[in-house]
């Protein structure tokens, strides 16, 4: 399991929440709605098409709108209130979607090229005589290059203004540190301590 950010429709952080490690993207997340009884032969429906659907969230919630997401992506440190670009992802995703379809196409038909030149190839190979032949040749087959992918990282910003953050710093800077308040509560223990071994002192 890991602690994955949630974000709401704005794509402002909400809370983390556990998943699989396996999990990964963006996903929608729905509040649960209560059925009525009248809803009741739908959802029989509905569970039978998430049955045989390999996407089953969808197909339950295909009628709703998302809540929110949860976001396999982490949060960057140094953010106040981090922010996903839902709209830029969902493009940038359709966009190398369609990337991978081109490469794949274009490496399906090198590959086929490749083919056919080696069995040409191949053949004459074969058809010379044995002590003309030398070695037989080995196909060279291509590789698949995956298009390159953009830092998933970079999806996320900062979800204050400049106003809000410095609000937020002052505000901080006012109140004591952790450390401050450690020093505070240790003092007043010695203090207390002190008090005490005095008094049993003077008995």
């Amino acid at each position: 399991m890991k602690a994955v950010p949630k974000v709401n429709t704005h794509g402002l952080y909400l809370e983390d929440e556990l998943v699989d490690d396996t999990f990964s993207g963006v996903v929608p997340f729905y509040t649960p709605s209560s059925p009525t009884l009248s809803d009741t032969n739908q959802q029989l429906d509905t569970h039978w098409l998430a049955d045989s659907s390999s996407s089953p969230r969808d197909e339950v919630h295909s009628d709703n709108i998302p809540a929110g997401y949860t976001v396999g992506i982490q949060v960057p440190p140094g953010l106040y209130h981090p922010r996903f670009d839902i709209p830029g992802w969902l493009t940038y995703e359709a966009e190398y979607n369609q990337k991978l379809i081109e490469a794949q196409k274009a490496f399906d038909q090198l590959n086929n090229e490749s083919q056919a030149l080696f069995q040409e190839q191949h053949d004459e190979w074969r058809n010379k005589p044995e002590n003309e032949r030398g070695d037989e040749s080995i196909y060279p087959a291509p590789t698949f290059k995956t298009p390159e992918r953009r830092d998933p990282a970079t999806f996320w910003s900062e979800g204050l203004s400049e106003e809000e953050i410095k609000e937020l710093t002052q505000k901080a800077e006012q109140q004591p540190s952790e450390t401050d308040q450690l020093k505070q509560r240790i003092a007043d223990l010695e203090v207390t301590l002190s008090q005490l071994m005095l008094g049993g002192i003077g008995k």
